[in-house]
């Protein structure tokens, strides 16, 4: 049976990375049931981005708002899909990845929320290193080893329904709080053995930029989920969880791959985003 995925971007002033952004979405249209673009009142040129693909996405807004999760949690109350995600406005879909996805939800109605491979690119879109991070289990979360990268995560709506959704007052680790009220759920997490996304480090980014802000909430978090070692894992269960990516082979493929890549075009080693010709974008999409 057909899964719905509906996606969503918040963005505020990321016109140098929202273009490429919104191609990796636009090119791979016809996986998503619907996309919306919440912009938080952008006064750098990203409405004018978002305006060439108003084609292509089914709802947009630009105006003031209460943040990265307010925009988010907006776009989700307003999704249809069965399945929901979001995609901040600089990081990128890899080509072919909302396939996948798809395919996984549909081939695994007992899987909740699936995850897969990313690629860490800088701020010019070349890539840093590749990460073939393995499935979540909770397991590894009691023991503080959980390597969700949201760029790659989607999860059915009845899973964020039953935990309440995002909590509004958190702006750095909304994500993490999130996958550990998935976890505390119950929640069966499926992985695809590809890589999906690209997450985007650079110096205006928050997880550069909000060191105090990411300090303070990180500490909320270990004191609200006092049962998860979050950000001190024992060195034992670390040490074993590296031996365990090492003879798997995971870690020395992810390294050659690394190797290999490093310092080209996210777009040379994975393949463009083919949206020029779409009757739903207005002028050439480069």
């Amino acid at each position: 049976m057909a899964v719905s995925i509906s996606l969503v971007t918040p963005s505020y002033n990321q016109a140098r990375f929202l273009e490429e952004t919104l191609r990796s979405v636009v090119s791979q249209r016809d996986q998503l049931h619907e996309y919306f673009v919440f912009d938080g009142g952008s006064t750098d040129g990203s409405v004018e981005l978002i305006k060439k693909y108003a084609g292509c996405i089914d709802y947009w807004e630009s105006q003031k708002d209460k943040g990265q999760s307010d925009a988010i949690h907006r776009g989700f109350q307003r999704a249809a899909g069965e399945v929901l995600g979001w995609l901040n406005s600089d990081d990128v879909l890899l080509p072919g990845a909302l396939a996948h996805v798809r395919r996984a939800f549909e081939e695994h109605p007992e899987w909740d929320v699936v995850t897969g491979y990313h690629a860490a690119i800088d701020g010019d879109s070349k890539v840093m290193a590749l990460h073939r991070t393995p499935r979540e289990t909770l397991a590894k979360v009691k023991k503080g080893i959980i390597r969700v990268c949201q760029q790659t995560c989607f999860f059915r709506r009845r899973l964020y329904e039953k935990v309440g959704g995002l909590n509004l007052s958190l702006q750095c680790v909304m994500d993490h709080d999130l996958w550990v009220r998935m976890f505390d759920a119950g929640a069966t997490w499926g992985h695809v053995p590809h890589y999906l996304a690209g997450f985007r480090w650079h110096s205006e980014s928050k997880t550069m930029s909000w060191d105090k802000k990411y300090a303070a909430e990180r500490d909320w978090m270990s004191r609200t989920y006092p049962q998860y070692p979050l950000y001190h894992g024992s060195r034992p269960a670390v040490l074993a969880y590296r031996a365990r990516m090492l003879l798997s082979g995971r870690y020395p493929l992810a390294r050659v791959q690394t190797w290999r890549a490093a310092g080209r075009k996210l777009t040379d080693v994975f393949g463009d985003w083919a949206v020029n010709g779409s009757p739903c974008v207005r002028g050439d999409a480069r």
